[in-house]
């Protein structure tokens, strides 16, 4: 009896020796590649790009700290994205990207500050020639004081915290519209404050100047801004037919104000909107 349980602990430690020896030499990191998800404008060095992850080979496999790597990534090139690193047992790692793109640039003291969709700076040039909306960096609150947006220097690579850009990215997105449609149509986004006519405190809005040259007033914008972008889609449809009693001049020169219904009452996709010419409210 005791005779087989030397046997048969001897076994398991042959097995747990053997699973030892298996973890530290064939389940080691031997071959890392770079898989691209999407097109770039720029030209990467994939050496250089696993060099800068700072993955080495050798490494156990199961114990390695992906979002460092992801992180140090990022850090060494701005552009671009970790998506994952995938393990392909039993030693190979697939570090899959994909390429930012700017979406928002800011005039700041120190130049252009380029950002993309997540508000990482991803580059600060003394004038950015990559495609961008504006957005003007200061606004008048309803108290006649001017308030900033952003009050520091961000470095290439941080994230800006202006949650209202997040979101209206977002609502682009709901409304089944690209990034390159937004460029296409809208130059410049600006913040401004409005009165709420019920509780009289200040709502945050977005005022979008169109490459048309038309100016958009989404009110309250922190609410369901996804049904305000949609009902000035829906409005600017309709416009011609108000064409016919308020004239071409009036349509195409008004600014198109949104906003939405105060009251438990209103389902939060109905919104109303007014036309405003030369200062006076025409609808």
């Amino acid at each position: 009896m005791k005779k087989g349980w030397i046997i048969a602990l001897s076994v398991v430690g042959v097995v747990i020796v053997t699973i030892i020896t298996l973890c530290f030499t064939l389940f080691t990191v031997q071959s890392v590649k770079v898989q691209y998800w999407t097109s770039t404008q720029f030209d990467y060095n994939d050496e250089e790009i696993v060099s800068s992850s700072k993955i080495q080979t050798g490494k156990n496999i199961f114990f390695l700290d992906k979002q460092s790597f992801a992180d140090n990534i990022e850090k060494a090139y701005p552009y671009l994205q970790v998506i994952n690193i995938e393990t392909s047992f039993p030693s190979s790692l697939t570090i899959h990207v994909r390429e930012r793109q700017s979406f928002y640039a800011m005039q700041t003291d120190g130049g252009v500050m380029v950002f993309d969709d997540y508000l990482k700076v991803l580059e600060n040039q003394a004038q950015s020639s990559s495609p961008a909306i504006m957005v003007e960096n200061t606004f008048q609150t309803l108290d006649g004081e001017s308030k900033t947006l952003v009050d520091k220097s961000y470095a290439v690579g941080e994230f800006l915290q202006i949650p209202l850009l997040s979101q209206f990215y977002d609502a682009l997105l709901a409304n089944q519209l690209t990034r390159a449609d937004a460029l296409a149509f809208i130059q410049t986004i600006s913040f401004f404050e409005s009165e709420n006519q019920v509780f009289h405190n200040a709502e945050l809005g977005l005022k979008l100047t169109l490459k048309s040259g038309r100016e958009v007033f989404l009110h309250n914008a922190e609410q369901n801004l996804e049904y305000k972008l949609a009902k000035f889609f829906a409005v600017e449809e309709q416009l011609p037919l108000l064409a016919e009693s308020l004239g071409d001049d009036v349509v195409n020169g008004s600014e198109i104000h949104i906003n939405n219904f105060i009251g438990s009452d209103y389902p939060p996709h109905e919104n109303y909107f007014y036309l405003v010419y030369e200062g006076e409210r025409v609808t």
